[in-house]
């Protein structure tokens, strides 16, 4: 397998360095569907927002399922796009003498001049493994790997590749742990993304917020879920947490098995990574959530995008339609060692790269089941904390306080983030300031303090969905402070809402007890925990 990898890093002419962040829209060359017409106003109108030249549009007749045959892949998009490229001059080079065995055209010499290729909805998805079960993988390949089957995207990105490369398994990504694209390893790939989505309406509102957070920055708050079935995946995740914490962001950790659901804070979800779940369940299926524009969301799973177009099956497709403007994720199965690594993603993100860049630089392989849901030149921290805190009437400003709050208290002390955060808390009277607030008078012993700046919650007449296990913190401040008949009517008001997810309600009842006990209101003291036992106990059978 090894040698096979290495001749594919053989095979490819270099190119000069590439072009500035600036110029890359002149460059990216964006793929639709001729026979959807919503692919091709998706297409137009990300090109009308990005400044691309309308020359760089290329709109092919193909099928409009999200899985089509291998056949289907080569007739309807390998070949006539790649004409299409030489036509247009964004790859120049001499074609083989035939096609593989495939039907694939190939070029023997090859430059390629394109920034990203940009795969918007309508575009299939993924092709089938070849009729028969045939493949030209290696003879030395594990049977794992002997697959024909691969994402669109990922297969596009060796069309300027060598006749010699085989379709089966799969070929090391040059820029795989890199930061910069030099001039040969740009030349190597065509870099792909992909906008895609449940509806031609989730992905313009992705095009446009992506842009939103472009001029304001990306604010909020980053979470973990960690504790899936491989001790590598966990290691990963807690790296990428570790990089959030640095940039300062308020970060939270699912340590267990339990997966993270309603009864976690989830407010503000400006980075989520976790795994391991199959499709994408509670709070990132909620109609009404509380995401900020341009956030980044990945869960690791083996068949995280076998659809995007589907709001309950797999992840894509519910980030998407929930408002996640970065993701990634996998067509068919890709094992573990070859998916994309959440760290580097991160790393790069934070450092100042595009979307475009990161994505590739963290994929180990091409040719495989990996996809990119986002605009490649997406760059999230564009904008950098001090200038965010400039922008008074932003959305999800006070999160960007927090974040200013948290610096201050790693590289200044607790008093200087305590003075920070007092005054701001008279311009953004959020709960999340609150609680930040009332959790450093904590740390600076003067809980009372913390209690006077959380008696806000009084005057609010209803929470969010996505605010409720905010809240029950405060509540549990209130009642661990002095108090608990405030913090229990903060519970009694949460509690009132008929359409709580039942695990979320659980965990409030069971919380909320001890809470109205130290209130004195013994009829709810002893109502709830009886109410929580019978939601958890199995249905009785008619």
């Amino acid at each position: 397998m090894r040698t096979f990898l290495r001749f594919f890093l053989c095979c490819f002419l270099s190119l000069p360095a590439a072009q500035a962040a600036s110029g890359e829209a002149a460059r990216v060359v964006v793929l639709a569907n001729k026979n959807d017409a919503e692919s091709v106003r998706i297409a137009e109108h990300y090109a009308a927002r990005r400044s691309i030249p309308e020359a760089n549009l290329i709109a092919l007749p193909m099928p409009t399922a999200e899985t089509i045959s291998l056949e289907d892949y080569v007739r309807t998009i390998h070949n006539p796009l790649l004409e299409a490229l030489l036509e247009k001059e964004f790859v120049s080079g001499v074609k083989a003498g035939s096609p593989d065995e495939w039907g694939r055209e190939r070029l023997s010499v090859a430059v390629p001049s394109i920034s990203y290729l940009v795969t918007v909805r309508g575009v299939p998805l993924r092709f089938e493994n070849a009729p028969e079960g045939r493949t030209d993988a290696p003879a030395n390949a594990p049977e794992q790997f002997k697959v024909t089957r691969a994402s669109v995207d990922s297969e596009l990105s060796l069309l300027a590749g060598p006749p010699g490369v085989p379709l089966g398994a799969f070929a090391e990504n040059p820029l795989f742990g890199g930061s910069a694209a030099s001039g040969a390893d740009a030349g190597r790939v065509i870099r792909t993304s992909r906008l895609d989505g449940p509806s031609a309406a989730s992905v313009i509102r992705l095009i446009d917020r992506t842009l939103e957070a472009e001029r304001t920055g990306l604010a909020g708050r980053a979470y973990f879920d960690i504790g899936g079935p491989h001790g590598k995946g966990d290691e990963w995740l807690n790296e990428a947490g570790d990089l959030a914490k640095a940039a300062h962001f308020e970060t939270d950790f699912e340590t267990t098995k339990r997966p993270m659901d309603e009864r976690d804070r989830l407010d503000a979800p400006a980075i989520y990574m976790g795994w391991y779940r199959p499709n994408a369940y509670g709070p990132w299926r909620a109609p009404r959530w509380s995401v900020p524009p341009g956030a980044i969301a990945y869960h690791l799973h083996s068949f995280s995008a076998v659809t995007v177009r589907s709001e309950t099956q797999a992840w894509i497709g519910a980030f998407v339609k929930q408002g996640y403007c970065a993701t990634v994720g996998y067509v068919f199965e890709p094992y573990l060692e070859f998916t994309f690594r959440p760290q580097m993603l991160l790393r790069r993100l934070l450092e100042g790269k595009t979307f475009g860049e990161a994505a590739w630089f963290s994929r180990p392989v091409l040719s495989w089941q990996e996809v990119a849901i986002g605009d490649p030149l997406y760059r999230p921290f564009a904008v950098g904390l001090p200038a965010q805190l400039e922008q008074t009437d932003a959305p999800f400003a006070a999160y960007a306080i927090l974040r200013e709050i948290r610096r201050k208290q790693v590289e200044e002390g607790i008093e200087p983030a305590l003075d920070y955060a007092k005054a701001n808390f008279v311009r953004y009277p959020s709960l999340a300031l609150a609680y930040r607030l009332a959790k450093l008078y904590e740390e600076a012993g003067r809980p009372e303090e913390g209690v006077e700046a959380l008696k806000i919650v009084r005057y609010i007449g209803s929470f969010s969905r996505d605010e409720y296990p905010l809240v029950a913190r405060i509540a549990d401040y209130l009642d661990a402070h002095g108090a608990s008949q405030l913090g229990f009517e903060v519970y009694r008001k949460l509690l009132e809402d008929r359409q709580l997810p039942k695990g979320l309600r659980i965990a409030l009842l069971r919380a909320g007890t001890t809470v109205a006990a130290n209130a004195g209101q013994s009829a709810e003291a002893s109502r709830w925990p009886l109410q929580a036992r019978q939601l958890e106990a199995p249905a009785q059978a008619n």
